[in-house]
């Protein structure tokens, strides 16, 4: 099933839109992130330094609100799937991440920093498949690399000016406690509601005149089905990166300098997203996918074994080639495998199933940390990781013989 555009859409226009929603997207989710990268950064560090939580503690904040979020991007995408345009669903999901950042400026005792930090990742399980699904929407067929890695590229330089901007202010210097959090969060909150503004002002709604049928069954579509089993093993070991700044507190690491390295890390993700998008779509994006994969692998068994700062900061730099290989190579691939009407389905079948996966995952690497020591739990993420490029190699075989 093909989505028709409007009679009155002229061919020109269609091609303009290819070029300037994933770009529009990529600035909305460019002051997004300004907003969320220091805040999620600095919040394990309140939990456990300011508060006196322990890694498990964190593992179960970051493992349900990245579960909630994963789990919503399922019902968020089918949902999209059956609407004339997807853009108020991405649209409420970034209303919900300003909220939450409001209501961590009320709040004092864990848990409901806690509640606070699942609200957040409420939103971005709203918007994110239905996102996706728009830019995949967009796309002419074979360029779906460039244009995620365009979305990617800026979703991450946001990343960095957020940290750019709580570094220029000053922030961050001394303990980590509820008054300098909340500082964070009013240096952050007007980049968010930038955010929103560009969303309802520049992205059109993008009619889709051809939808799925409005029944209540949803199902994994059977296109990707193999592929999200690779996914899944990997996502046992893709722990939240909370537990990476846990990690270089350890080493000494004043929270100045982590943001600092970070700075670094996302410069050199973002640095490859859109060469990298390119590339997949000349030479194809199983080899890129199973590439960044090794990275993840071999930049986990760093963190394991490398005790001092310097190795550290070369490890955490190799790990943001893995964002830079990975994150829009896995969804332009995923937009390969889909027809157009199952788009927002497969896009939320992606988080769903690593959702279901990312609990455990954050409760494991939490409970290792807390009772073996960060080595473990590190040694145990790269080994998945190394199982998943197998599975990802099984899969391609089994598709090269159907």
């Amino acid at each position: 099933m093909q989505i028709v555009p409007p009679a009155n859409q002229s061919e020109n226009l269609r091609r303009e839109q290819q070029i300037s929603v994933p770009t529009r997207l990529g600035w909305v989710s460019f002051f997004n992130d300004c907003s969320s990268e220091v805040i999620s950064r600095a919040l394990p560090l309140l939990l456990t330094a300011g508060l006196g939580m322990t890694p498990t503690f964190v593992g179960a904040v970051e493992g349900c609100a990245e579960a909630v979020s994963i789990l919503l991007k399922g019902f968020s995408g089918w949902f999209s799937d059956r609407l004339t345009s997807r853009k108020p669903l991405v649209l409420f999901g970034y209303t919900l991440s300003v909220l939450s950042r409001m209501l961590m400026l009320a709040v004092h005792l864990p848990g409901l920093f806690a509640l606070a930090r699942i609200f957040d990742r409420t939103g971005k399980g709203m918007r994110t498949a239905p996102r996706d699904a728009m830019v995949a929407d967009c796309v002419a067929g074979g360029m779906s690399g460039r244009a995620f890695g365009i979305t990617r590229f800026l979703d991450t330089l946001g990343a960095m000016s957020g940290i750019f901007v709580v570094l220029v202010l000053g922030l961050g210097q001394g303990a980590m406690t509820v008054e300098m959090f909340r500082r964070f969060v009013w240096a952050s909150l007007p980049f968010a509601v930038i955010s929103l503004l560009v969303l309802i002002v520049t992205v059109p709604a993008i009619t889709r005149l051809t939808t799925a049928k409005k029944s209540l069954s949803w199902h994994i579509p059977r296109e990707i089905r193999g592929y999200l089993v690779a996914v899944v093993v990997f996502a046992l070991g893709n722990s939240s990166d909370a537990f990476l700044v846990l990690r270089a507190k350890e080493l000494g690491f004043s929270f100045r300098q982590i943001l600092a390295i970070l700075f670094v890390f996302n410069g050199l993700a973002a640095a490859l997203a859109v060469p990298v998008g390119k590339l997949t779509d000349r030479i194809g994006r199983m080899r890129v996918l199973a590439f960044g994969w090794l990275i993840y692998a071999a930049a986990y068994f760093c963190f394991a074994c490398l005790e001092t700062k310097a190795f550290f900061v070369a490890a955490l730099c190799t790990y943001g080639a893995f964002y830079g290989f990975t994150e829009g190579t896995e969804k332009a691939l995923l937009a390969d495998l889909l027809p157009p009407d199952k788009r927002g389905a497969g896009f939320g079948a992606l988080q769903l199933v690593t959702g279901i996966s990312v609990m455990p995952a954050s409760l494991l690497t939490g409970w290792l940390m807390t009772t073996y020591g960060s080595a473990v739990a590190f040694y145990a993420a790269s080994v998945t990781a190394l199982c998943a490029v197998l599975a990802l190699g099984v899969w391609q075989l089994l598709r090269q013989t159907d």
